[in-house]
Order: structure tokens, then sequence, then C-alpha cells
């Protein structure tokens, strides 16, 4: 069977159309900016190639010149769409900067050089693959460590380090062996090869887009399952997922763990006050204030109706102790101007500072101090921690309304 140079081109074409028509139906339009930036990558992928073939129809003349340097710089530009798309899915990609620089140079020095055929072919080709390796390893070593975790990265990275090789082939071949190359549709090995591998990976690559945005949804819908609507944190079965995994970190680090339960005084008289809005709003607003005060690592959740959770990893007492005073501080300062009323809460903490403590163990104290909170005048913190009275920070004025208690 022989293949004809023209003959692939036409079908990457039509592929690529097709694609570019049937992707939206099939994602839809509400989208993350990573599988927006893949999908436009496609359409202009398209139009790149259409420009290239009408380019045909000008051989030599000044349409020819216009619409392949087009067709360059749009074919760059669907690199970078791509790029992004991957930033956006495993963290910021490394050398995005050289890419950009490639992406601005590929058009420049196409059309300047497109009086010579080996300095253009060599330029086109070359500049082409060098992208193609950056996008390969772009595929490689993900920062989210709950995403990218399925095989469609590593079918990118072979798409991308196939047609990084034909790319090469070709650039070589039209720079410094130009009868090995002598035009773009010439039917020699290297050229049917690379058109084969442009419509073999135009598929798979876009298979395995399907497979990334599809890993992008399970992770929004398992998101929003394990999130507290009103508040933005955790719900009560975020919690346990995250605070489980949060203990079992710090105990194969041996770092101490500490548990505060907070509870928002008088939330009752909040809604009989100012109606179910401002209770939410109230809510929502400590939601808030306790996202601002939780650094990486930490996990906090709304586990009930007032009742919140915070783990901090690692954490001794007097961290605890300094997590609430920040967290009362700020609390203090934003209710009356948010809520047009002034808010506070009671606290119970615990402390894990090594051993196998299970989770419900741990909340069961903090619980219990939670509770001696309450029954003493609310609006302070008691700590389960029977250290924590020896310890001076604890001791300073910065520290009062802290309680501490322990068997």
């Amino acid at each position: 069977m022989q293949l004809d140079p023209t003959t692939l081109i036409v079908i990457n074409v039509a592929n690529l159309l097709a694609m570019s028509l049937t992707l939206p139906l099939v994602m839809g339009r509400n989208l993350s900016p990573a599988a927006r930036d893949a999908r436009r990558a496609l359409i202009v992928n398209g139009v790149a190639w259409i420009a290239l073939i009408g380019s045909g129809f000008w051989f030599g003349q000044w349409p020819d010149w216009l619409l392949s340097s087009v067709a360059m710089g749009l074919l760059s530009i669907s690199n970078w769409l791509v790029f992004r798309a991957l930033g956006g899915w495993l963290g910021p990609r490394p050398l995005g900067t050289t890419l950009l620089v490639l992406v601005a140079a590929m058009p420049l020095g196409y059309a300047m050089s497109f009086g010579s055929y080996p300095v253009r072919v060599g330029w086109a080709n070359l500049l082409t693959a060098g992208q193609l390796l950056i996008l390969a390893r772009a595929t490689l070593w993900p920062r989210k460590p709950d995403f990218g975790r399925r095989t469609w990265r590593l079918l990118m990275l072979a798409c991308f380090v196939l047609m990084a090789g034909f790319t090469t082939a070709r650039g070589v071949l039209g720079a410094w062996f130009t009868e090995l190359y002598p035009y773009f549709r010439a039917p020699t090995p290297v050229n049917i090869g690379a058109l084969i591998a442009a419509n073999l990976t135009l598929v798979l690559g876009n298979i395995a887009v399907l497979a990334a945005w599809r890993e992008e949804a399970d992770q929004a819908l398992h998101a929003y399952m394990l999130t507290d609507p009103l508040t933005g944190l955790l719900n009560r079965k975020g919690w346990d997922e995250h605070a489980h995994r949060a203990l079992r970190r710090a105990q194969r680090q041996g770092q101490p763990v500490s548990l505060l339960v907070f509870d928002v005084d008088h939330l009752r008289l909040v809604n009989d006050r100012y109606g179910r809005d401002g209770g939410d709003a109230a809510l929502r607003l400590f939601g808030k204030l306790i996202q601002r005060c939780l650094r990486a690592g930490d996990v906090g959740a709304r586990v009930g109706g007032e009742e919140f959770c915070v783990l901090l990893a690692p954490a001794d007492t007097d961290a605890a102790c300094t997590f609430d005073r920040r967290l009362r501080a700020q609390l203090a300062h934003a209710a009356p101007t948010t809520l047009g009323f002034e808010l506070d809460f009671s606290s119970g903490q615990a402390l894990r500072e090594s051993g196998e403590e299970p989770l419900d163990a741990l909340m069961a104290r903090a619980d219990a101090a939670l509770d001696h909170a309450k029954h003493g005048g609310r609006g302070h913190l008691v700590s389960d921690d029977p250290l924590g009275v020896t310890r001076p920070r604890l001791l300073e004025a910065d520290f009062a309304g802290v309680e501490v208690t322990g068997p």
C-alpha cells in the first residue's frame, strides 16, 4: 500500500476539524481554564493546518508567504495553549519563558527566511521540536499531589516525544540534506512517517485531554461532596478523610498535633434576633476567618451546625493558643463591621504529642475541653493539655482568657 502525503494531510485536517466541532459538544460550556485552553489548542491547530494547505495554492507567491507564516504562528500558539492547560491541571510548569520565546520567534524567523527553503524548513521544524520537548517535560512530576496520577500524562508524553523526533528529523533533512526532503509534501519515508504520527498523536492526544478533563471533573465532584457549601470549609465527611490523613503524616514524622474544636456562642440567639440570614452570615464569616488563619497542612472543617474543627499539624499547645488568639482577634474586629453585631466563640483543645491515638479519641478530649469552656462562661479557650500551665507563653497577658485544665 502506497501512502500519499497529500492524502495524509487532508485526513489530518479532517480529523482536526471533526474533533474541533465535536469536542465542545462533548465537554460542554462550564469548563475550567485548563480544559478551555486544551480545547482552544485543538481549534487553533486545525485553523493552522487549513492555512498551511491553503498556502499551497499560491506556491512561491506572497499569499504563500503570508498563510504559511500565519500557520507557523498558530501552531506555536496551539502548543502554548497546551502548556497552559498542563499548568492549570498539574501546577506551574518549568521552561514557560523559554517556550514563549520560541512561540514568538517561530513566525518571525519563518517569514524572514521564507526565501531560503533550507533555512525556513530547519527553523520551523527545529523550533517546533523544541516546543514539543518542553511540552513533554511539562507532563512530568505534577505538583498537585491529588491530580495527574492517571496514565493520560504518559500518553501525552509519548505523543510529544514521538512528534518531536519526527519533526527534528524533518528539520535536519530540510536544512542540511534538502534532496531527502525537497518540499512539504515530498513522499519520503521520514515525511510519510511524520504525517502518520501526526494523525496518530492527534487522536491519542485528544483521548489524553478527555481523560484529564474526566479526572478534573471527578475531583471537582469529590471536592463538592466533601465541602460545606455555606462556609467553604470541609464538611464532616471531608474532615474525617483529611484529618485522618494529616494524623498519619504527623505520626510518620513524629510531630505533635493539636486539635481545636470551636462553638460559635449563642448562635440560636443570633438566629432569633437577626433571622436565619444573619445566622448564616455569622457562620460564613467565621468559616472565612478560619480559612485565613490556616497554614499549609492544617485542616479546617464545619462538622455541625455551629461547631468547627481545626487540626494543626505540626503544633503544640502554645501554637494552638496562638491560633485561637489570632482567630478571636480577627473575629472581634470583623464581626461588628461585617455583620453589624459582635460575635464570639468557645474553644477546646487537645494535644497528641506522640503515639497512635485515633482521631475519635482526640476529638473526644477536645470536645470535653470545649464543654468546660461553655460551662465556664463561654468566650474563651480550655486546653486538655495538663502541661500547658507550666509553659511561660500561656501565662503572658496576650493569652488572657485562656484556661488550662487536665486530669
